[in-house]
């Protein structure tokens, strides 16, 4: 199995952790949150990004064994 940079049992990640799986930048997510293209909830200055909807991203960009594995 893939070595994610969070726990498997995770319901929710920070944009740190989406950044890490990715191989982005943390600003890099942020733009896909304010553009729409991926979901997120704020937790005061925060973001979470559900488990389900970075599956579901990950598949649309064409990615599926990123999305196979979260």
């Amino acid at each position: 199995m893939a070595d994610l940079p969070f726990p498997a049992d995770t319901a929710f990640l920070t944009v740190k952790e989406v950044s890490d799986t990715f191989r982005v930048c943390p600003k890099t997510v942020r733009r896909w949150i304010s553009s729409g293209h991926l979901p997120a909830l704020r937790l005061g200055r925060d973001w979470r990004i559900a488990r389900a909807d970075l599956k579901t991203f990950a598949a649309a960009r064409g990615n599926p064994v990123l999305a196979h594995v979260l």
